[in-house]
């Protein structure tokens, strides 16, 4: 499957739930809720939030796979043909951002996941949940990157042939872009980065799409739940003041 066709398919799944949840909580700010009982007030606010909070990691995580559809392409464009960027910075900047985008994602799946169980919690949803599903699991979404691979030594290490180019260590930055050995480790460093990107952006769309294929009916059903609850609130509000 092509990027804009996984892009298709996750964004199929997220465009219903974020419609179904502009009614009442993506598009107004946190309400006051004086529509609502008193003993009830403190229930109603703390599901609105995090269903609110839910809703914005699932975003997120989208703009985390888009922001690595432009990664993959600034890597895939070396050299700079402006020639504004060494090669060296041009690989650097890619692997910096292949390197960010991943700890934000774990970070991100982590959250909605504890998010999702708690709001489930508190509305006592009752399903059957699938504890360690592989498509939406910590195992899928951390073995996207081996922190201890060549490719995250590219970066870091001179290649040293023989005889030694430097008779001292020189700053990475500063490495030539096409006396040899150069231009033929920069080469590999970006067949290796380029592979880490495809694999990395594989997990992610999984990992997008398991969590809404295990959850996004779930998702529906507790926005639904809130939605009918402050419909239900505002109507028995409106009946006592006639």
């Amino acid at each position: 499957m092509s990027r804009v066709d996984t892009s298709s398919a996750i964004d199929r799944l997220i465009v219903p739930i974020v419609e179904l949840a502009g009614e009442n909580l993506m598009s107004l700010p946190d309400p006051s809720f004086d529509f609502v009982p008193d003993k009830m007030r403190e229930g109603i606010s703390a599901i609105h939030l995090r269903l609110k909070a839910e809703l914005k990691a699932l975003l997120q995580l989208r703009t985390i796979y888009g922001d690595m559809i432009t990664c993959r392409i600034v890597a895939g464009e070396y050299p700079w043909i402006l020639g504004e960027l060494s090669h060296y910075q041009h690989l650097r900047l890619a692997w910096s951002q292949l390197m960010r985008l991943s700890d934000l994602f774990d970070e991100i799946m982590k959250e909605i996941d504890r998010l999702h169980s708690e709001t489930l919690e508190i509305l006592s949803v009752d399903v059957d949940r699938a504890i360690g599903c592989a498509a939406s699991g910590g195992a899928l979404r951390m073995g996207a990157i081996d922190r201890d691979t060549r490719a995250d030594r590219w970066y870091e290490v001179a290649p040293q042939p023989e005889p030694p180019i430097f008779d001292t260590m020189r700053m990475a930055s500063e490495w030539s872009d096409s006396a040899p050995p150069f231009a033929d480790y920069y080469g590999a460093a970006r067949c290796d980065l380029l592979s880490q990107i495809d694999a990395t952006m594989q997990t992610m769309s999984s990992g997008i799409v398991g969590f809404l294929s295990d959850h996004g009916g779930e998702l529906v059903d507790l926005v639904g739940r809130y939605h009918d609850m402050i419909r239900n609130f505002r109507t028995a509000a409106s009946r006592d003041m006639i």
